[in-house]
């Protein structure tokens, strides 16, 4: 084989090596449109998130175990719940599968015209997020007390955002990560209702592959539902931070998947430890290889030469649609210590762990952080 065509062959292997490995996370925050209120012709009672109290200091005991039993009805009107669909947004943080919630039949909301692609959003408000459009103001207003700041935060607000996936992204699992959204929030991706969150002051992810059509635009709508005197202070309201949309290959480092510790420090030497939770999103159980390397984190957050300490790499089994975690231990010569000036030094490490499935890497995922004991 001629010297060029070796060079162009071994650089496209590399180059496919490293589009597999590749994790992006990107800001969506730019180019929103925005709204205040449902459509004129929908009963926005059709999409409460739960039973709401029609007054204060209402009895709903009753009324909330019955919407929990039968999520076919909120009230007497017979008006349904999005509870039952949101909730299993939070199935990872139960560890027990049996408590896990199943998500119904149905796609409740599908037909509110917000939702839909064909929807002619040009009209609402462009903006950049984060946004809360209670601060907006204006200020004292009618029936929002001091103690939430007399600014507009109850009420109702929807979110639209197109989306341009390439068809290169077709096999990778997508995600949607809200850093928070006040309150009730709701998500729907071309017109599928994907679930939601509805505490305001949690950070959120929601896993849009199955709605996700590679090669086009994807619509987003999300809706945000405060209720009057929700709040004992002030709450903000809607997107009010980051919103990114994570893609990585299906098997990969779960969401907040690495655990580090420094069970013991000294001047001398300091033991890391750390525990990796591998995500296997594809259909078909997997071995993966999981390696972690440890640099010096320096300026501007880049690892500094070459790696000061290596984790012994280890092979876990990940079945179908499920999770495993792997850990392992190292000991670090001499660690520069965290602590804060002026006496000490601020300083930092990073660990970067790769997955590898049959020799080629398929995630990398980094954990900064510092060694010291309290």
């Amino acid at each position: 084989m001629p010297n060029n065509l070796l060079i162009a062959t071994l650089c496209l292997l590399a180059s496919v090596s490293a589009s597999t490995a590749a994790r992006e996370r990107i800001s969506i925050n730019d180019n929103w449109r925005f709204a205040k209120g449902d459509p004129t012709n929908v009963d926005s009672r059709a999409l409460l998130y739960d039973v709401r109290p029609v007054s204060r200091g209402e009895d709903q005991q009753e009324r909330l175990a019955e919407a929990t039993a039968d999520a076919s009805k909120v009230d007497a009107g017979g008006h349904p719940v999005l509870k039952p669909w949101i909730l299993p947004s939070g199935n990872r943080f139960i560890k027990d599968p049996s408590k896990r919630f199943v998500r119904p039949e149905g796609n409740p909301g599908a037909d509110i015209p917000f939702v839909q692609a064909a929807f002619d959003d040009r009209a609402w408000r462009e903006l950049d997020l984060p946004h809360d459009w209670a601060i907006e103001g204006p200020f004292k207003s009618g029936g929002v007390g001091g103690g939430m700041g007399r600014l507009p935060s109850p009420g109702i607000g929807w979110y639209r955002k197109k989306l341009d996936i390439p068809a290169s992204d077709a096999g990778k699992s997508i995600f949607l990560d809200v850093d928070g959204a006040m309150a009730y929030a709701a998500v729907w991706l071309n017109g599928q209702l994907v679930g939601g969150w509805p505490y305001g002051y949690n950070s959120w992810r929601l896993d849009l592959t199955p709605h996700v059509v590679s090669g086009g635009e994807n619509q987003l709508a999300v809706r945000m539902d405060n209720p009057p005197d929700f709040s004992r202070w002030y709450p903000g309201a809607g997107l009010y931070r980051n919103v990114w949309l994570t893609k990585t290959a299906p098997v990969h480092v779960g969401q907040w998947g690495t655990y580090l510790t420094t069970p013991q420090v000294s001047a001398t030497s300091a033991t890391l430890h750390l525990e990796v939770t591998v995500d296997n999103d594809s259909a078909a159980e997997v071995e993966v290889e999981v390696a972690s390397e440890i640099f010096v984190l320096g300026a501007e957050d880049r690892p500094e030469g070459k790696p000061v300490a290596t984790i012994q790499p280890a092979m876990v089994t990940v079945g179908a649609k499920s999770s495993a975690s792997v850990s392992g231990s190292v000991v670090l010569p001499r660690p520069r210590l965290w602590g804060p000036p002026q006496q000490q030094q601020p300083n930092r490490y990073l660990a970067v762990t790769t997955l590898s499935r049959q020799g080629k890497p398929c995630d990398r995922y980094e954990t900064p952080f510092g060694i010291r004991s309290i």
